[in-house]
């Protein structure tokens, strides 16, 4: 039939998408694979097409749960034509790095004929991932040092730091605040032009002078004391 669209020129409209996208069939085989996706996730279009979506992504939930596998909620959706506005997913990288990708899934015909397509649009949500279990972890180090119900007076606020606050090298400041960042150690050698080595070390330092046991306390204490 004249001015019938084929797969071929459905696919073609996600070749150039600023967002990953693949698509899959009804048995969840990859029949698309776009650049952005390559620049995402590391993998060339042929070391993914033809094989099974579940097995490139491998995606897990927020509890490390696998979440991509054979007959999961969003194919389901898709075979039933409905969508899905989007959800997050733990997946890994071609090298083995882990990524949080934020999906959302198109049902649309198989201009083939072969029922439904799934289409997968999604983006890179780790740094926003990262600062969400930050700020969760935080909370709940900060609630162990509550005092307890009817401990010091109304007026005084108390803490589990000694004071004075302990003077920081500027170098020391900078690495806290990467921290604070939930940045890596390679991430901040990277940052601040130096090795890994030299970011431990001043990690440890300042853990001994704020009197602190781990990353995540040295961060508590500097939000306490507005260092960060």
């Amino acid at each position: 039939m004249a001015g019938r669209v084929s797969r071929e020129d459905l696919l073609a409209v996600f070749g150039t998408a600023a967002d990953g996208v693949h698509v899959v069939d009804g048995e969840q085989r990859v029949i698309f694979w776009n650049s952005a996706a390559t620049k995402l996730l590391g993998y060339r279009p042929d070391e993914a097409v033809g094989r099974y979506c579940y097995d490139v992504i491998a995606g897990g939930d927020y509890e490390g749960h696998p979440f991509c596998r054979r007959g999961c909620p969003t194919i389901e959706a898709v075979r039933r034509g409905r969508s899905v506005q989007n959800y997050d997913v733990c997946a890994r990288r071609v090298d083995g790095r882990v990524v949080w990708l934020n999906v959302s899934v198109l049902s649309v015909d198989d201009p083939a004929g072969e029922g439904r397509l799934g289409v997968h649009l999604f983006r890179d949500v780790t740094r926003r991932r990262r600062a969400e279990l930050l700020a969760q972890q935080t909370i709940e180090v900060v609630g162990r040092y509550e005092p307890a119900e009817g401990e010091g007076d109304a007026g005084t606020a108390l803490g589990p730091y000694p004071a004075p606050v302990p003077r920081l090298t500027r170098r020391e400041m900078e690495v806290l605040r990467l921290l604070a960042c939930g940045t890596s150690v390679p991430v901040i050698a990277r940052t601040l032009q130096i090795n890994g080595t030299t970011v431990r070390n001043h990690i440890e330092h300042i853990l001994g002078k704020l009197g602190v046991h781990s990353r995540l306390e040295a961060v508590v204490f500097a939000a306490q004391h507005k260092l960060v």
